[in-house]
């Protein structure tokens, strides 16, 4: 037997705990399964170094800066390898997402913006960090998506690894197969959300795709 979602989640963790907050607070029952046993995924490994133009802690230091700004940047720093529709809809999108995290909650650290470390600085300073690097993402996005839970808005089942994609005669995807505590499970929702990082745990896959091996797997468990 098939429970049905508004919408089904796989992973909790970076895009998977505010894709749940969203979609429960416009009304949506909302299914998350994730794969470990507990949430947020690389958020536990990562940095959780963001950037952002045109951010209300930029305007309240007096820097000037913009997304078309950000964009330039990021087109120079990789050279022009990166993909521009991808680089153009994050950086469109990136103050108010980084504004609505610090609305809530989220704390950088001191001094912050900075220019940054990580790659051939910005322009202009629109890095941005918590002290518990990716964990303080995780630590202001918990209760917020507690709170879900709790309404009953969001349900969440834990150590639960969805394995198949079910698509229709159309081969439009309706819902999906998950293995977990209670053995194989099928779910079914006109809207599923893949947030489930990327192929970095999969070696034939990396080398298949970049045409190299994988000699160092750094990536989350799950």
């Amino acid at each position: 037997m098939a429970d049905q979602w508004d919408a089904i989640i796989a992973g909790a963790g970076t895009v998977g705990i505010p894709a749940a907050i969203f979609a429960a607070r416009r009304g949506a029952r909302v299914l998350i399964l994730e794969a470990a046993p507990e949430i947020g995924g690389t958020l536990h490994l990562s940095a959780g170094q963001m950037s952002a133009a045109g951010t209300k802690a930029q305007a309240a230091l007096g820097i000037d800066d913009s997304p078309d700004a950000h964009f330039e940047d990021a087109m120079r720093i990789s050279k022009g390898t990166a993909d521009e529709n991808l680089v153009r809809l994050a950086v469109d999108n990136a103050a108010a997402t980084y504004d609505w995290l610090t609305d809530n909650g989220f704390v950088p650290l001191e001094g912050h913006p900075v220019l940054g470390l990580a790659h051939e600085p910005y322009s202009e300073r629109r890095y941005y960090w918590g002290q518990d690097g990716g964990r303080t993402i995780l630590a202001m996005l918990r209760p917020l998506f507690d709170a879900e839970v709790v309404a009953g808005k969001v349900t969440i089942h834990m150590q639960t690894k969805v394995t198949k994609l079910i698509q229709d005669a159309g081969r439009r995807v309706t819902g999906v197969i998950a293995s977990g505590p209670d053995g194989e499970t099928q779910h079914d929702s006109a809207n599923i959300v893949l947030a489930t990082g990327g192929y970095a745990s999969n070696p034939a896959l990396f080398e298949k795709l970049n045409g190299r091996p994988q000699y160092v797997n750094a990536s989350y468990e799950y």
